[in-house]
């Protein structure tokens, strides 16, 4: 228990974290940027403080009295007008408000990386060590979190008393957004889920994944990283596909192979057309490369340190179709 930071808080994982940091008796202050929709937080008990990642003035003020802080704040998204928006957010507002939080004598941080950080280990699971090897379908996202990773795994040797949490793609209720994996459920429950296409994802519950948080600000190691996934929820895109229909009542799902090379054509014109429009595209290149790996991930290590749950998937995927469903997305 104490007073902790809690950027990123409206998000689908933070607004989970929030919750079960309350419910751990914390006192909670959560960082918002201006203007930002609140709605994900009513009915909690929290501080509400002004931040954004680009102005790095205000962290100080924001972490003031702070004991702990969960950093989740982060610019997710495919495609940007200004291709450096991902380095200035992820990289140095991450940078800058670690070394905000060494100058405040913050007791422990827990900083949300991505499993985007580490390397694929094609037709194995990949782990806290496999070495980053994604440069060929690394987007400005995926660079970007993966040197912020970097980065705050390097202030640990400057005093910042820092843990790295890892998450994999999360499922579960209070999607709002939605994610990319929310999205994928709504074009099954829309049905416009008739494609499949190779690679896989290690899915998760996000409830598992808010979990895996409080574990690591209470058990996790100073200066190490632990992959909130679920091992036995390693699944390929067809199979996952699949599931979701079985579970949604959905038929017709994930009947038609997309062809990669042909996935990776349209995904050139798309960029192409987004430059002329400057419309964002529905996918890039370079992520439809991440699309088709197999990215699968073990974690044993967040399991046997921290007790990470590993909650069926199939759960996870049921709750939030029925989410979806109960607030008009469908």
């Amino acid at each position: 228990m104490g007073k902790v930071l809690i950027t990123g808080a409206t998000g689908f994982i933070g607004n989970h974290v929030t919750r079960m940091a309350l419910e751990a008796g914390d006192e909670v202050r959560a960082m918002v940027m201006p203007g930002e929709d609140r709605s994900p937080l009513a009915g909690m008990d929290v501080e509400f403080v002004e931040g954004n990642l680009l102005d790095h003035s205000k962290f100080a003020a924001a972490l003031k009295g702070v004991e702990k802080m969960y950093h989740l704040a982060a610019l997710f998204a495919i495609w940007t007008k200004d291709p450096d928006l991902h380095y200035k957010i992820n990289v140095q507002g991450t940078e800058a408000l670690m070394k905000e939080a060494i100058k405040a004598d913050v007791e422990k941080v827990v900083y949300t990386s991505s499993i985007a950080a580490i390397g694929i280990n094609p037709g194995e699971m990949s782990n806290e060590e496999t070495p980053f090897n994604s440069w060929p379908w690394a987007s400005e996202y995926i660079l970007s979190k993966f040197i912020a990773h970097q980065v705050v795994k390097g202030l640990v040797s400057s005093g910042l008393p820092a843990t790295m949490v890892l998450p994999g793609l999360p499922f579960g209720p209070g999607d709002r957004a939605p994610t990319p994996t929310g999205s994928m459920i709504l074009r099954v429950l829309q049905g416009k889920a008739r494609d499949w296409w190779k690679g896989g994802v290690c899915t998760v519950d996000v409830r598992d994944v808010a979990r895996g948080h409080i574990l690591a600000m209470e058990k996790g190691r100073i200066g190490e990283s632990y992959c909130l996934t679920n091992t036995s929820a390693n699944m390929h895109s067809k199979d996952l596909l699949e599931m979701i229909g079985r579970i949604a009542g959905v038929e017709g799902v994930a009947t038609r192979e997309v062809p990669a090379n042909m996935m990776l054509r349209v995904a050139r014109l798309m960029e192409l057309w987004s430059k002329i429009t400057g419309k964002a595209p529905m996918t890039t290149y370079k992520n439809t490369m991440f699309i088709l790996q197999e990215n699968f991930v073990d974690a044993t290590k967040a399991v046997t340190e921290l007790g990470l749950p590993q909650s069926p998937i199939e759960q996870a995927i049921e709750d939030s179709i029925n989410w979806f469903r109960e607030n008009g997305y469908v």
